[in-house]
């Protein structure tokens, strides 16, 4: 037989295919001991696009609300889109485009992860940002020197467009939920498919150091090697664990803190001498503060033993009566929600008469899933001041997502199956509640600062208006909010005190016979939101018990003008026939 016959005329004999099949396998013996074995073979145009009909497919079918944040005729335009780029797309712009495509969805809970070989390279240190800038707050003992420092360029571009780019390939509920999706940033493929790492996965940056120095760097990748993880893990599985440890490359005690270079084993053990909030950064930690009279419990995961550890907690506060219990919050990602009733009940068992005068919550942009849920009870049963940032997601939002393989391509979808209904249907902000708004600058983080707790045990004015009118009178909190509501205008997210919280504390106050308290309370509450008829209603009844006959008509009438068919109409028209006038 020739050998070069044509393609017509050519005929694998047994014998030619068992030389090509031994060549090929000394190809991959060489391959391999060159370092160049190929991890995974890659999917075919066809598994691509069978994927991505599988993709959306479930999410339609399963998740609850999958076009509340994009319509639909958009997303089947986006899917259809990248069906037709596939072909010119590399397969990392396969993986990331696709991932984008997923996260178009907007919720933390769905999300499509690489979980394949080829894409289980990473860089040697983890990202954070603060309000001053980008900062390694992790960096592998190889790179001892970028622990704390600042990045200012990536790829030949500006940190912040990096990292804009980076977020969108995963899902976020809100943007502060999107501020934490820097994960990517972490990955050698996925940075080769956002075109700002090399065709080898190096990545040049632009480093401050914390000498102040600024330095060039090429940052090379590694392959997955933490024995706590899969082989060659290429999820973002290690995303879960405190800002001081990185990506799956060996383990704890390899990578180093931008807090005082303190490896990020430290972090899992108890050490009272760290400032409270990296004390022990595991699942739960209390420390009683005896000479500021405060009590700190920080709670970074739902699970079994949740309740217990909080009614072990409360019971030495039980002892101790401090003025100030706060409960920390911020880095509770997640757990079992079931376990959050039986810890709402320590509190609610103490409402009546507790043992501390004012009660905090710490929240932030980690706070999660079952940590919205423990927060949430909080915020709806107890008398609670709460500070930081909004949670990750609004109180009605996504979870309970289903793991979905995708083994054609080496993907991972995980999709929401459940909305968790914890507000108001009609509740459509994005953001939860925040009396004291506040974020972190690096400095403040490395230095071990923190400018809630600190601000608390400073005895700085923290607590809500509900509180103030309570304990010091509708004045003070009347006060309170004209500081506070010109301070805080730089918070977008941040808006002021809900309407129902106000007025059911005028309600309390009436009821305490402090009547000048409730009506000066109630005001505030009318001019905050003077187009809701309740708050009127709840003025004019404040009035009325304190005798302003005069002025409680005028309100109700205001109540009448806004909706003359609410529930109390026939009563507030009674009240102007016993008086003897018209309304």
């Amino acid at each position: 037989m020739s050998v070069y016959a044509t393609p017509t005329q050519f005929t694998a004999t047994p014998q030619l295919v068992l030389v090509i099949r031994r060549y090929l396998a000394c190809c991959l013996m060489l391959m391999f001991y060159i370092g160049l074995a190929p991890t995974t073979m890659a999917a075919s145009l066809a598994d691509w696009q069978q994927d991505i009909d599988e993709i959306a497919l479930k999410i339609v079918a399963i998740h609850p609300e999958p076009f509340a944040r994009i319509g639909r005729l958009e997303f089947v335009r986006e899917v259809e889109n990248l069906k037709a780029e596939l072909p010119r797309l590399s397969e990392e712009q396969r993986v990331t485009r696709t991932m984008r495509l997923v996260a178009l969805v907007g919720d933390s809970h769905t999300q499509l992860e690489p979980d394949r070989a080829d894409f289980a390279r990473w860089y040697p240190l983890r990202v954070y940002e603060f309000t001053d800038g980008f900062f390694v707050t992790a960096a592998h003992k190889s790179v001892a020197d970028l622990a704390g420092a600042q990045l200012l360029n990536i790829g030949g571009s500006r940190v912040e467009q990096v990292a804009e780019r980076a977020r969108t390939l995963m899902g976020a509920d809100n943007e502060l939920s999107a501020k934490e999706n820097l994960f990517a940033l972490s990955n050698a493929a996925l940075m080769q498919g956002l075109g700002y790492a090399a065709g080898d996965g190096n990545l040049s940056v632009k480093f401050k150091l914390t000498s102040g120095a600024i330095v060039e760097r090429v940052i090379k990748s590694s392959q997955a090697s933490d024995p706590r993880y899969k082989k060659d893990d290429a999820t973002f599985e290690w995303r879960f664990q405190a800002e001081m440890g990185g990506p799956p490359l060996s383990g704890v005690d390899s990578w180093l803190s931008a807090y005082k270079n303190l490896p990020y084993a430290a972090f899992r053990t108890f050490d009272a001498t760290r400032p409270l909030r990296l004390m022990n950064r595991w699942q739960f930690t209390s420390k009683s503060l005896p000479l500021q009279s405060a009590y700190y419990i920080q709670a970074n995961f739902v699970g079994e033993n949740f309740a217990q550890e909080f009614r072990t907690a409360l019971k030495e506060v039980d002892g101790l009566r401090p003025r100030r219990l706060i409960v920390d919050l911020r880095y509770c990602f997640g757990g079992d929600g079931s376990r959050v009733p039986a810890m709402l009940r320590e509190f609610i068992k103490r409402e009546e008469s507790h043992a501390w005068k004012e009660l905090y919550l710490l929240t932030g942009r980690r706070t999660l899933s079952a940590g919205i849920m423990a927060a949430q009870a909080l915020m709806d049963n107890t008398t609670i001041t709460v500070l930081g940032e909004p949670m990750a997601a609004p109180v009605n939002s996504y979870g309970d997502a289903q793991s979905i393989p995708l083994s054609r391509t080496g993907l991972h979808l995980y999709l929401s199956t459940v909305k968790h209904q914890l507000g108001k249907s009609t509740d459509i902000n994005p953001f939860s509640r925040i009396d004291i708004p506040a974020q972190m600058s690096f400095e403040e983080y490395a230095s071990g600062g923190d400018p809630l707790v600190d601000a608390i045990l400073r005895g700085d004015e923290m607590r809500s208006l509900p509180v103030i009118a309570l304990t010091d009178g509708g004045a003070m909190a009347r006060r309170a909010w004209e500081e506070r509501r010109t301070a805080f205008a730089k918070f977008h997210w941040w808006s002021p005190p809900q309407e129902l919280d106000l007025r059911r504390t005028c309600d309390q106050l009436r009821d305490n016979n402090q009547l000048a308290d409730a009506i000066e309370l109630c005001k505030l509450n009318a001019e905050i939101n003077p187009s809701i008829w309740n708050v009127w209603y709840n003025l004019a009844n404040a009035q009325l018990a304190a005798g302003h006959l005069a002025e409680a008509l005028t309100s109700y009438r205001r109540v009448l003008e806004i909706d003359p068919n609410n529930s109390n109409a026939d009563e507030i028209r009674r009240v102007f026939e016993k008086a003897g006038t018209r309304f």
